[in-house]
């Protein structure tokens, strides 16, 4: 199946003429319903955090009756209630055909009283991956994989667990002072997953999509307003080896990852190992960790997970867009119109979409881990 192109997206997006967007809080349609002047809107969704959106009502304040205006005899900070919940949509046309961008609740409302001019309100919030970050507790684990752990996190904070399988049974995984989020990210990182919430209050926790067909093909003054690739040496290695020690075996176990098992790799393309590995012996760029682990499936696991974070660091990229729904973190995105060494394709794993008095923007980050 081939990629999207700037040309196929402009015909389905009414050739990008009026940007619009939806924005449903309480099941009301703030323009539609309330008759809100909304003056930006702004949702960022990316792969480390929970997503996050804002928005800025414009006409809020009644300077007569020196009060905010009122909707169902509620103040309309009120109306705004924290824990409401909110859908965000972005698009172009009619507001009933836009793409849900952001499902969440409000948890920040902002407003100051300038010297001129009127006050406006500034409601912010997260996906419903929010009750997550908060809190924290210590808990064992015991005789369980990774993806049995985030079914049983999914299942308590009341999400559909999406889980890829993890094949390594843990004799004790122990939750230590941390929040949900932070202990599920944790496990994500051990086995180079991937860790987020849906609209769809799904908690998907998977193997990245690095690997995957482009879904989206721009160019450089075709779509791509901009974008600034950086290529860099710094935090690569020729080679992992974490070192644990097997109980029962009473011996050493060293797992292994080199150059060549990065994943979502080009194999017309080099990456950072294999350019270090010019620069000096495989043996002086190897990065030793001792982890706890307990099988050499696991110690092979940690270190090709390991060699993944560090490999992803090798190329990055910030780029801006017309505004596309569709660029939105693990999806892959092919660039042209840079040159051959950044005509590619990229993994982008933060995506910023924005409406305002400039129209609709994206602005997304991109990694890779070859060049």
């Amino acid at each position: 199946m081939m990629s999207t192109t700037i040309l196929d997206i402009e015909r389905d997006r009414k050739n990008f003429y009026a940007p619009a967007f939806r924005i449903i809080v309480a099941k009301q349609n703030v323009v539609r319903d309330l008759h809100l002047e909304i003056t930006s809107v702004s949702v960022d969704n990316n792969l480390e955090t929970a997503d996050r959106f804002t928005f800025i009502v414009n006409n809020a304040f009644e300077i007569a009756k020196r009060e905010f205006i009122t909707i169902g005899g509620k103040t309309l900070p009120e109306f705004f209630e924290l824990g409401a919940p909110v859908e965000i949509s972005m698009g172009y046309g009619d507001q009933d055909t836009l793409d849900v961008i952001l499902e969440g609740i409000i948890t920040e409302v902002r407003t100051s009283f300038p010297s001129s001019g009127l006050p406006q309100l500034t409601i912010s919030g997260s996906d419903h991956s929010y009750p997550l970050s908060k809190g924290s507790a210590s808990q064992p684990f015991d005789g369980k994989t990774d993806s049995d752990i985030v079914r049983q996190v999914a299942q308590k904070f009341k999400l559909k667990p999406k889980v890829d399988e993890t094949s390594v049974v843990q004799p004790r995984t122990e939750r230590s002072q941390e929040n949900a989020r932070q202990f599920v990210s944790r496990l994500a990182q051990r086995n180079g997953f991937e860790f987020f919430v849906t609209a769809e209050k799904e908690l998907v926790f998977r193997k990245p999509a690095n690997n995957e067909r482009a879904v989206i093909e721009l160019e450089w003054g075709r779509g791509l307003l901009s974008f600034s690739p950086e290529i860099n040496l710094d935090q690569q290695v020729t080679q992992v080896e974490v070192l644990g020690w097997d109980i029962q075996g009473k011996k050493q176990l060293v797992g292994r990852a080199r150059s060549g098992d990065e994943p979502g790799r080009d194999s017309g393309r080099r990456s950072g190992a294999q350019y270090l590995e010019k620069i000096c012996d495989r043996d002086q760029g190897t990065l030793r960790v001792r982890e706890p682990v307990f099988s050499q499936q696991e110690a092979d696991q940690r270190a090709k997970a390991i060699l993944k974070r560090r490999a992803e660091g090798f190329v990055g990229g910030h780029g801006e867009s017309i505004g596309i729904p569709e660029l939105q973190p693990n999806v892959n995105v092919k660039l042209g119109g840079l040159g051959k060494l950044f005509n590619t394709t990229f993994y982008v794993h933060q995506a910023t979409h924005t409406v305002d008095s400039s129209g609709y923007r994206t602005s997304f980050e991109v990694k890779d881990t070859t060049i």
